[in-house]
């Protein structure tokens, strides 16, 4: 039992490792492809935007370039600005033109009519007019709200008459140069945050489990998950403090992974928040200008919290409890079939020593019974023996009555038949008128009965040993006078002697004395047995007496009667 424990602790020890280091590589390299997918992710969500970005500025480029805008020829900048629009349908909702006073001249939206109130109005307070009229640049503004307050992105270039204008990218920033321009307006296409956002989420992949924000360069929320947050810069109090109560004292940490992501090119870290790990994917989101110079629009961020690390890990340690399980099942198993081998052999060495105990038991009764059966056998010889003595001694009285019956006074007796009786009745009046003969034969005749009465009463004798010894013996129950019952011993004795008043024992006479009590004896018992005690009793009595008196007593006690015949 002692190294069934110590083997199943130590393998318990070597799974627990194995399991233990093992989870620990698995979740490594868990996170490992966890990092890179992620890299994966946003370096193509980010290069997807930046080229649908770009192409939303070739198509102001071509439309500010082309005949219809320098002639002022508004149908077909209509025609242009409805097929740019089909063009970046997926992420725009419309195009517009300003003129060199900021007034709404054309436009081409997916809600035409609801636009076409707007026409006429002034919209020359907005940046995305002012800015490229005062810089010659090209312009990506912040979140603004509409006048329709649906929240835009606006992306916008200046119209200038000559068309021979060139596009210079200074250290001050974009500029578009030439001295003998003249302002004419601006080109601006609009992208809803709402689309920025479902057109960023369809670039993920369906089975990645991350998010997606996006920052512009100047730290505003182009777009999050949280959507109250967007047009709000990161820096403001407003959005710090909210994260300040989100992150619970771990907002720098996350403020210097921001602070780096918006500096930098591209990048991974992972950000650990309580109990919970979140890799933070960052990529730079830059337009390629015809000059070859990277302009850059913000800084697009993928967060994917490490679920299936954790899951890994998670399932790890299920295998790990199971493992352990198993191990302590088969050590409880093992254990418990230990011990029951131990019960099972104290049990059986009890039971052993108890059978062979009682074996020792049975064997001794066995050699009592024996010698209780070898004693049985003599006692019955020596009752046989007995038995036959006693049984001869009327036996020969009766057989040789009547052969001197025979013999002496009545010869033809035996042979008498039914035909013949005149012998038998000669010899009867010979025996009547000799009384001598007669005194004689009636003597043998009374000892001829009392004989075989004796004999009858050792058959019965016999028999109730019998029955006694096969538990066969019936006693019958009754209320009668002890004293009468004595005296019919006594009575039936004295008819055994030629005198009833006293009784011969060997060659003297015996005299019999009892004095019954004054009111009867009533005794419930078997009469028939308490005759034979009592008879039997005064025949031993007689024997022994050596001619002298019997004294037979009764006495009462408080609940017994005792009788004593004392020679």
């Amino acid at each position: 039992m002692p190294i069934v424990l110590i083997s199943s602790i130590i393998l318990g020890i070597i799974s627990f490792n194995y399991f233990t280091l093992t989870a620990r590589e698995i979740q490594d390299l868990a996170i490992d492809d966890l990092q890179t997918n992620s890299e994966i992710e946003v370096y193509s969500i980010s290069n997807i935007l930046s080229n649908s970005i770009l192409f939303i500025n070739s198509n102001l480029e071509r439309i500010i370039n082309s005949p219809s805008i320098l002639n002022w020829n508004v149908s077909g900048i209509d025609r242009l600005l409805s097929l740019s629009l089909n063009a970046t349908n997926y992420l725009t909702d419309g195009y517009y033109v300003l003129n060199e006073n900021g007034t709404l001249v054309t436009f081409a939206s997916k809600n035409k009519e609801s636009y076409s109130r707007y026409l006429g109005i002034d919209l020359s307070h907005r940046d995305y007019f002012q800015i490229p009229k005062q810089n010659h640049t090209l312009y990506i503004s912040t979140v603004i709200d509409s006048n329709d307050s649906v929240p835009r992105i606006y992306i916008s270039l200046p119209v200038a008459r000559e068309n021979q204008s060139v596009l210079e990218f200074t250290s001050e920033g974009n500029s578009l140069k030439n001295n003998s321009s003249i302002f004419k307006g601006v080109v601006v296409a609009s992208i809803p945050i709402k689309t920025l956002g479902g057109f960023l989420e369809s670039q993920m992949h369906p089975k990645f489990n991350g998010e997606v924000g996006l920052i512009d360069r100047d730290g505003n929320i182009l777009y999050a998950s949280n959507q109250s947050f967007i047009g709000t810069n990161y820096f403001e109090k407003r959005f710090q403090s909210y994260l300040k109560t989100m992150m619970k004292d771990q907002e720098e940490d996350f403020n210097s992974i921001i602070n780096h992501a918006l500096i930098s090119k591209n990048g991974v870290q992972d950000f650990a928040f309580g109990q919970n790990t979140t890799t933070i994917a960052y990529q730079a989101v830059n337009i390629l200008t015809n000059e070859g110079e990277n302009n850059r629009i913000g800084t697009l961020f993928i967060t994917f919290p490490h679920t299936l690390a954790i899951d890994v890990v998670t399932l790890i340690d299920s295998l790990i409890i199971v493992n352990f399980s198993i191990i302590f099942v088969i050590a409880s198993i093992s254990l418990i079939v230990s011990i029951t081998l131990l019960r099972w052999n104290r049990i059986l060495k009890s039971n052993v020593k108890q059978k062979t105990l009682q074996l020792s038991e049975t064997i001794d009764q066995l050699e009592k019974a024996n010698e209780d059966l070898k004693t049985h056998d003599k006692l019955q010889k020596e009752f046989i023996n007995i038995a036959a003595h006693e049984l001869r001694t009327p036996t020969q009285a009766i057989s040789g009555n009547l052969e001197l019956i025979e013999m002496i006074y009545i010869p033809s007796i035996m042979q008498i038949t039914s035909l013949d009786k005149s012998t038998l009745f000669k010899e009867f009046e010979a025996l009547v008128s000799d009384k001598e003969k007669l005194s004689d034969f009636i003597r043998r005749l009374v000892s001829t009965y009392r004989n075989s009465q004796r004999l009858e009463k050792l058959i019965n004798d016999i028999l109730d040993t019998s029955r006694i010894e096969s538990n066969r013996l019936e006693i019958h129950k009754e209320y009668f006078d002890l004293n009468e019952k004595i005296k019919n011993v006594i009575k039936d004795t004295a008819k055994q002697s030629d005198d009833p008043a006293q009784i011969s024992g060997g060659n003297k006479t015996i005299d019999i004395q009892f004095v019954s009590t004054n009111e009867p004896l009533i005794v419930y018992a078997d009469k028939i047995r308490i005759f034979e005690v009592v008879s039997n009793l005064l025949n031993n009595a007689i024997k022994f007496s050596e001619g002298r008196p019997i004294a037979i007593t009764v006495e009462k006690k408080e609940f017994t009667k005792s009788i004593q015949i004392k020679p």
